[in-house]
């Protein structure tokens, strides 16, 4: 199992469930959502919020994707999909995402009427309120089901690469930030790899957090100029220096980026009451000065 991140939400089917703990108490087996519509296919969801105990799933989340209504498909139907699921994480207002770990189409035919993941993940975890899933007895799970055309196998190579320490940082100073009118602010263009890269500030944050906190993101410039299907992987820190002795503050996380998350970073960076109080060092003659350090990179290259 794949598992990554992304700030916008799943293209197909979104299901809230509230009252969780209601739920799991009552051993309910099985929750199927209602039908929903992709790539001119009806789908549903079928959750197990205490796990598939008929695939050994006890203990987790159990998620899978089943197509319905296939008696009007003609005899021998058959249909390949890339399935995503996801779940919100209500801490970092985005969307962890469940794929096949080798990226492999899931082929759709008669006898094989549902895919998905037995150990989605662990109730333990799912339940952890650090982990973000659960707020208020909340959580959220969505998914997506992308066509695949048949015969258009496309190889391609993983390059992963650590960047010099010399080369791998990039400075942005932002003079007069309490002057700051923009809702965001972009960097100058620069190259870490073979990548062009930029980074976002929305000074009065973004999304859920306008108005509490400064939004960080680091993201991939001109990606009109990518081939189709490209994706970049990167490791990286944001940072958010101080002046005099005191210790900067920076985000750690990773991604992989594409054309549908070309970005990435942290909405509640930092709260904005912490980033104005002077005696925290962040403000200098009102310059903000951040950083981004990129420690990992990969990238899908087409292989021939």
């Amino acid at each position: 199992m794949f598992i990554s991140k992304r700030k916008h939400e799943p293209a197909h089917y979104m299901l809230k469930i509230e009252s969780f703990s209601i739920l799991s108490e009552a051993k309910t087996s099985k929750i199927e959502s209602d039908v929903f519509e992709a790539n001119g296919y009806k789908w549903r969801l079928d959750l197990y919020p205490n796990g598939n105990d008929e695939e050994n799933g006890a203990g987790h989340i159990s998620l899978y994707v089943v197509i319905c209504d296939t008696e009007t498909c003609s005899k021998g139907w058959e249909i390949s999909v890339d399935v995503c699921f996801f779940v919100y994480d209500h801490i970092h207002h985005n969307y962890v995402t469940f794929q096949d770990v080798n990226g492999h189409r899931t082929r759709f035919h008669e006898k094989k009427m549902t895919w998905g993941f037995d150990k989605l993940i662990p109730l333990e975890s799912f339940v952890e309120s650090k982990n973000g899933y659960l707020l208020n007895d909340s959580c959220v799970f969505g998914v997506e089901v992308i066509a695949v055309p048949e015969f258009t196998q496309v190889d391609r190579c993983l390059l992963m690469t650590r960047p010099p320490a010399i080369m791998n940082t990039y400075t942005w100073t932002i003079n007069k930030f309490s002057t700051v009118t923009e809702d965001v602010l972009y960097s100058e263009v620069f190259k870490v790899g073979k990548v062009k890269w930029k980074l976002k500030i929305y000074p009065k944050g973004y999304g859920l957090c306008i108005g509490t906190h400064l939004s960080f993101f680091l993201g991939v410039h001109d990606t009109a100029s990518f081939p189709d299907g490209w994706k970049v992987y990167a490791k990286f820190k944001l940072r958010l220096k101080k002046h005099g002795l005191k210790s900067d503050i920076e985000e750690e996380t990773d991604n992989w980026f594409c054309n549908s998350a070309d970005d990435w970073g942290f909405s509640g960076f930092i709260l904005l009451s912490e980033l104005n109080d002077s005696e925290n060092g962040f403000l200098l003659n009102d310059n903000l000065t951040v950083e981004a350090e990129i420690s990992v990179m990969g990238t899908l290259r087409y292989f021939f």
